[in-house]
C-alpha cells in the first residue's frame, strides 16, 4: 500500500511538469460554405402595421480569403387589409452578389469581416386588389383590380458586419441601398410593394438584415489571407522590396555603400 500512494505522489508531482513540455495544439484556419436565416424578416409582422409574413436565406463561401460570392433566396406574402382597400402581394425572390471584407485578418482564428457588396436581384410575383375605396368628381366609389403576375429588376449595394460567436456559427447585420432597373408595368396600378425589393413609393428603399449563420469547415488551412491594398499602400505579407529605400541591401547603390547593416528579410508570407 505504502508503495502505491508513493507511485501516485510521484504522478502527480511529475505531471504539471510534464505539461508544460507539451506542444500545444495547432491552430488552423477553418473555411467553407457559410448558410444562415435573415431573423430580421420574423420581426417585420410586429414593426410594420400590415400582415405580412417572409422568410430568407444566405449562402457566401470564401473565395481567395476576402472575397464572398453570397446568393440569397426568399419569399414574401403580404395581405394589406383596412377600411380603405385590401391588397395582395406574394411571390419569390432572388439575389446573387459578391461581398468584400475591407479589415484586415489579425490571426487564423480570426474571421470576424467588416464588408461591402453589390447584389441583382430578381423577382417574379403577382398582386390582387379585392377592394378600393377612393373618392373623384363622381362621389365615393368602391372597386377592385384584378390578379396580374409581374417581375422585377434591382441592385443593391451593401455594407455589413458578420462575427463569429463561438466555432463555426456567426452573427451578422447588412444595411442596403436598392436601385429599381425594370418592373413590368400592371395596366391598372403599380405594386406598392416588390418581394425582396420593397416599397416602390420610396425613391431608393433602404433595408436592414440581422443573419445568424453557420459555416461548414471542410478547409483546413495554415494560410493566412491577404490584407487588401487600399490606395496602393503596403500591406503586410504582400509587400515587395523597395528598390529605392536606402535600407534595401537589395539596392545595388546600398549594397556596397558602407559596411555595416543586418540582412533582411521580405514581409511575413502568409
Amino acid at each position: 500500500m505504502d508503495k502505491i500512494l508513493r507511485y501516485i505522489f510521484i504522478l502527480l508531482l511529475i505531471s504539471p511538469i510534464a505539461g508544460f513540455g507539451q506542444k500545444k495544439d495547432d491552430v488552423w484556419r477553418y473555411e467553407g460554405p457559410r448558410f444562415g436565416i435573415d431573423v430580421s424578416r420574423f420581426l417585420m409582422p410586429y414593426i410594420q402595421q400590415t400582415t405580412r409574413s417572409a422568410i430568407e436565406i444566405q449562402a457566401d463561401y470564401p473565395y481567395k480569403g476576402n472575397w464572398f460570392p453570397t446568393v440569397e433566396a426568399g419569399y414574401l406574402d403580404v395581405n394589406d387589409d383596412n377600411d380603405k382597400f385590401h391588397y395582395t402581394n406574394k411571390g419569390p425572390y432572388a439575389r446573387i452578389g459578391v461581398d468584400l471584407n475591407i479589415v484586415k485578418f489579425e490571426s487564423l482564428a480570426d474571421n470576424d469581416l467588416v464588408f461591402v457588396g453589390v447584389r441583382y436581384g430578381f423577382s417574379r410575383f403577382s398582386h390582387e386588389t379585392l377592394m378600393a375605396n377612393y373618392t373623384n368628381y363622381w362621389g365615393a366609389i368602391t372597386t377592385t383590380f384584378p390578379k396580374d403576375n409581374l417581375n422585377a429588376h434591382w441592385g443593391e449595394l451593401v455594407f455589413g458586419m458578420k462575427g463569429e460567436l463561438v466555432r463555426n456559427f456567426f452573427f451578422g447585420w447588412s444595411a442596403r441601398a436598392k436601385f429599381l432597373f425594370a418592373m413590368t408595368k400592371d395596366p391598372h396600378m403599380t405594386p406598392y410593394v416588390v418581394p425582396g425589393l420593397g416599397y416602390t413609393n420610396l425613391g431608393v428603399p433602404f433595408d436592414f438584415s440581422l443573419t445568424v449563420s453557420y459555416r461548414i469547415p471542410l478547409i483546413r488551412t495554415k494560410t493566412m489571407p491577404k490584407a487588401l491594398k487600399m490606395g496602393g499602400s503596403k500591406q503586410d505579407g504582400s509587400e515587395k522590396d523597395d528598390p529605392d529605400d536606402p535600407n534595401n541591401l537589395n539596392n545595388p547603390n546600398n549594397r556596397n555603400s558602407n559596411n555595416y547593416g543586418t540582412g533582411r528579410t521580405g514581409g511575413n508570407q502568409f
